[in-house]
C-alpha cells in the first residue's frame, strides 16, 4: 500500500511547472491585460465607460473593499483581487499610483526585501567568521 495516496501539488492550486510554453505565454499574456484593466478601472470615473470589462474590475475593486469574509475567511473572490494587487504592485513603479492597496503593498515588499538582505548579510558573516578559525 502506497503510505502517501494523495499527490502533492503547488501551492495555489495549479502546477506552473507542467506548463507548455504557449500556456505560459497565454498566462502572461492573461495577467498582463489584467494589469492593464487594474490600472484603468482603479482610474476610470466614466460610469458608462466603454472599455469591454472595466465595470467587472470596478466591481472585483468594490468587493474587495467592502467584503466582511476576506481572504482569511476563505473568499474566492477576494483571493484572486489580492493576487491581481500583489502582481501589480511589484510591477508598479509610479510614486503615485491609483491602484488600491499599491502603496502599501510595495512598503511591504520593500520592507521583506530588506529584511531577507540583513538575514543574507547574517548568514555571510557568520560563514566569513567559520571560515577564520
Amino acid at each position: 500500500m502506497d503510505k502517501a495516496p494523495f499527490r502533492r501539488s503547488a501551492v495555489g492550486g495549479d502546477s506552473h511547472g507542467h506548463l507548455t510554453e504557449e500556456q505560459r505565454r497565454e498566462r502572461q499574456r492573461s495577467i498582463q491585460l489584467h494589469m492593464q484593466l487594474l490600472q484603468h478601472a482603479s482610474g476610470c470615473r466614466n460610469n458608462e465607460c466603454p472599455s469591454a470589462n472595466c465595470s467587472k474590475m470596478k466591481n472585483l475593486l468594490k468587493h474587495g473593499a467592502t467584503c466582511t469574509t476576506r481572504v482569511q475567511g476563505g473568499c474566492a473572490i477576494c483571493r484572486r483581487i489580492w493576487a491581481l494587487l500583489q502582481i501589480h504592485a511589484r510591477q508598479c513603479r509610479r510614486d503615485s499610483c491609483l491602484v488600491p492597496k499599491c502603496r502599501q503593498l510595495k512598503e511591504q515588499l520593500r520592507a521583506l526585501a530588506q529584511q531577507q538582505a540583513q538575514m543574507d548579510e547574517r548568514r555571510r558573516a557568520a560563514m566569513n567568521a567559520a571560515y577564520r578559525r
